[in-house]
């Protein structure tokens, strides 16, 4: 009988597992080192870890676990690094140059910046074949694609080495059919290849959009295919005979083989675990709306629950690199306790987007690196125990770390290593405060409405002075903030995205014909989630369109509901259009006409194993006692205090306490500066208040009340 079940999370620094025990609730967390290298081999660690708290081998760990729920950055990495596979691309004649090209324009982040250029595209120029083929725009085939074409592109291939072929043609979204014979012939010629068409990847209008989402699925799909075959190679040697599942960017789970199907569908496997994860422990706070930040070693993710569901975009970019798959709406940025300090041509202080990553880390792992971090700056402030580093797991050198900043930022600005240090925290705190706008604001949402639940090991330290930044009142910080993505794999659905073109005006367009487009991938939902165990009336189908007003060039996503659809409601359907519309733009033309671009359905299936659980409650005699005092600097009064510091695995469900503090977890440690105060409520959850705002908020009220 299993009993056992894990999440995993491997991310650039750290490898972080929750494990649950079904037979008497236990929820238990653990975090290791990433081995770069070889990402199983830390997962392998950690599972040993954990068995040998049990006084069991792995084996016998592995033989009790009935479900592996796994997130993984190695399609992720594998684009950022540059490390993916050698990828030639077949794509319609006189269209070589579409990856270079891109859209046409610069991004809004560069658009002044006349020296600017663009990354290079995942497939060179020179590995691009033309093929003599063509569809017109109403799905006719014009020229059909010769094998004695696609025969001169393999030639091509194998003399350069491709292990992996991607092919994109004109209006194959209106159909496949050159594509399939393609992929046919290829898979033929070349059958020790990873071959992807766009149709199977992406099925959407316009040419940059298919030829850049399917040249990165081609890209990373031997990278992952050959880390998920080594993976359960090494599990099955461990007599593992339970369920593996991978995250997907979407925020849901599946099996191994639909995403090795389709790897381009977890570049954001990890970080789409927290947002999921951060709308549990929202709820249990008793909000339904909130902002999820992470801030691991290497980086810092933003997004935003709505309504209880995380926000979902139609594509997004990784190194510049468009990908038009559905997935969670995180906004990343190089912050992470690992982010370097560094000072510019000008003299100016910065912090990131480089990283000290797991290897060699910050100067205080005292494992090589010599760079300032911005742990080795909480380490100079005092907000980390130098022996008590993941429960004393990892020993921190004070002297590394004061060294590293003194030498690198200190001496050359001509400030006390306190300074300096505090410099790199203030930085980091405006880093990610400016993540928090591009998430929110840019959205249309103001932060100043939402709680801030909070994730990632280094996440705590800097929250309270990233609240304040921003004006937010309520800080959530869940016990299990460090291995928040972790804790997300268990609390995640089976999730299975499609979209179809479907490009006509919204006045002549037909609800029954918009579901005859849909029935074929509504089937293969449905099956999908059947071999994972989900019966049809167990599943969840969830549609929806990309509309636009007519002349507009992009679209907006809106969902609606199934009765719509058969009851042909178009005009509630405008109306959710015309709302969206003025939330995210801050106008709507009712009077205008719209059109249709794209249908979209989403398949989901139960899977969760996660519960919030209840801890202990405090009794009215129990008083909070400090561990013990250290020297702190408080970020908000700019003075080194003597400060207590708290055992925050000791403190039960109703303790409170007032700023200055320091309270320390296992995995994590939460910095409560000046004017902040902290209780526990009954879910293990830190809720943190800014007293000023608090206050604020209150006399707002009463005027309000009194008017």
């Amino acid at each position: 009988m299993s009993k056992f079940t894990m999440g995993i999370d491997v991310g650039g620094t750290f490898t972080d597992f929750l494990f649950l025990n079904s037979e008497n609730d236990q929820q238990l967390i653990e975090k290791v080192l990433t081995t770069p290298h070889d990402p199983s081999e830390g997962v392998l660690t950690g599972i040993g870890n954990i068995a040998a708290k049990f006084d069991l081998t792995a084996e016998q760990l592995l033989q009790q676990t009935g479900l592996i729920v796994h997130g993984t950055t190695v399609t992720t990495n594998a684009v950022l690094t540059d490390k993916g596979a050698k990828t030639g691309l077949i794509t319609t004649e006189g269209f070589r140059d579409v990856l270079q090209m891109r859209r046409g324009v610069r991004s809004k982040e560069h658009l002044y910046d006349n020296k600017y250029a663009a990354p290079k595209p995942l497939v060179p120029r020179d590995l691009i074949y033309g093929a003599k083929e063509r569809t017109h725009l109403d799905g006719s085939v014009l020229t059909e694609v010769t094998k004695e074409d696609l025969e001169n592109a393999v030639a091509l291939f194998k003399r350069e080495g491709i292990s992996s072929v991607a092919i994109c043609f004109m209006h194959s979204y209106a159909n496949p059919q050159n594509e399939l014979l393609a992929k046919k012939y290829v898979e033929e010629m070349m059958p020790d290849a990873f071959v992807s068409i766009s149709t199977d990847v992406a099925s959407v209008v316009r040419l940059y959009n298919r030829v850049s989402t399917v040249a990165m699925n081609s890209y990373v799909g031997p990278i992952l295919k050959n880390y998920i075959g080594h993976l359960v190679d090494k599990l099955r040697g461990l007599h593992f005979e339970g369920e593996l599942l991978i995250m997907q960017s979407n925020g849901g789970v599946t099996n191994p083989l639909n995403v090795v199907e389709v790897p381009a569908t977890t570049v954001l496997s990890g970080p789409a675990g927290g947002p999921v994860a951060g709308s549990v422990f929202a709820k249990t706070s008793g909000f339904n709306d909130a902002i999820v930040v992470d801030m691991g070693g290497t980086s810092f993710e933003a997004s935003i629950i709505d309504k209880g569901e995380i926000s979902i975009k139609k594509e997004g970019e990784v190194k510049r690199n468009l990908i038009s798959l559905p997935m969670a709406d995180i906004h990343t940025i190089g912050s992470g306790g690992g982010s370097i300090a560094w000072i510019d041509d000008g003299g100016l202080l910065k912090v990131g987007p480089q990283s000290a990553t797991a290897v060699p880390g910050p100067a205080c792992y005292d494992r090589g690196g010599e760079l300032p971090t911005c742990s080795d700056a909480d380490l100079v402030l005092g907000y980390l125990n130098p022996d008590y580093f993941l429960g004393g797991g990892i020993s921190l050198n004070l002297e590394k770390a004061r060294q590293a900043v003194s030498e690198h930022v200190a001496k050359p600005l001509g400030l006390s290593i306190e300074e300096a240090a505090l410099g790199i925290y203030e930085i980091s705190n405006l880093n990610m405060a400016n993540g928090i706008k591009e998430a929110t604001v840019l959205q249309g949402h103001d932060p100043r409405s939402f709680p801030l639940v909070v994730a990632g090991g280094a996440g705590p330290v800097h929250a309270a002075m990233i609240a304040k930044e921003l004006d937010i009142k309520e800080i959530i910080v869940p016990k299990f903030s460090s291995v928040l993505c972790a804790v997300g794999m268990l609390a995640s659905n089976l999730r299975h995205d499609y979209v179809k073109t479907y490009n006509k005006n919204w006045k002549t367009a037909n609800m029954a014909e918009i579901m005859e487009v849909l029935s074929e991938d509504r089937g293969l939902g449905l099956k999908a989630l059947l071999n994972e165990g989900v019966e049809e009336e167990e599943s969840a189908l969830v549609y929806g369109l990309d509309m636009r007003y007519l002349g507009q060039h992009y679209e907006v996503t809106i969902e609606i509901a199934e009765e719509d659809m058969a009851k042909e409601n178009k005009a509630e359907v405008a109306g959710k259009f015309h709302a969206e519309h003025e939330r995210l733009f801050g106008f709507s033309l009712l009077n205008s006409d719209l059109e249709v671009m794209n249908i979209r359905l989403t398949c989901k299936g139960k899977q969760s194993e996660f519960k919030a659980q209840t801890i202990e409650e405090a009794a009215e005699h129990d008083k909070l006692q400090a561990k013990n005092k250290r020297q702190v600097f408080d970020p908000v009064t700019k003075q080194l205090l003597e400060t207590d510091v708290y055992d925050g695995e000791a403190m039960k469900a109703g303790s409170k306490l007032q700023g200055p503090a320091i309270i320390e977890l296992t995995t994590t440690t939460i910095v409560v500066p000046t004017g902040f105060n902290v209780h526990l409520n009954k879910h293990g959850n830190f809720i943190i208040k800014d007293s000023a705002l608090t206050l604020q908020t209150q006399e707002e009220e009463k005027v309000w009340i009194k008017s």
